[in-house]
């Protein structure tokens, strides 16, 4: 049995009133929020994190490993990434559940809709985000594994 937790940075571990910016200049992470996150993770009992921002893809260099640092003072690390485009994240993550069937369970973790609807494994298992911490179920019968870590979140938010 495994859980992985598909991670969107922007609006989730940051939002556009965080104040710390990246190495390269953009909008940073807040390290409250990664605790809210390492929190839920532990409570849930471990998780792979698969990275779905767009800091995979172009936040090279410095600021994915300034992500990475932040992290792991967390005692987390990225176990992986999706392979799309931004507007495509469901069917990013629908690939890399193919291609990783040791996954059973799972929440996304993201600030935006993009495809998740036409997904309805996906939708149910959706939180949407303004920094973690404002955490909202997307579906209106969100999957088990979604109410808990929500749950978790909360805990942890609070």
């Amino acid at each position: 049995m495994s859980f992985a937790v598909f991670l969107d940075v922007d609006g989730v571990l940051n939002t556009i009133k965080t104040c710390v910016a990246s190495p390269d200049g953009h909008i940073g992470v807040d390290d409250r929020r990664i605790a809210i996150l390492a929190g839920a993770i532990k409570k849930y009992g471990g998780a792979d994190i698969v990275l779905t921002s767009d800091w995979k893809n172009k936040r090279i260099g410095d600021d994915l490993q300034y992500l990475n640092g932040k992290l792991r003072e967390h005692k987390l690390e990225i176990s992986g990434t999706t392979k799309d485009h931004w507007n495509n994240r469901g069917q990013g993550i629908i690939d890399y559940l193919k291609e990783h069937t040791e996954i059973d369970e799972y929440v996304i973790l993201g600030d935006n809709r993009f495809d998740f609807e036409k997904y309805p494994k996906l939708w149910e298992r959706l939180l949407i985000t303004n920094g973690i911490e404002q955490a909202a179920f997307a579906s209106n019968t969100p999957a088990i594994e979604t109410m808990i870590f929500h749950d978790y979140i909360k805990d942890m938010s609070s």
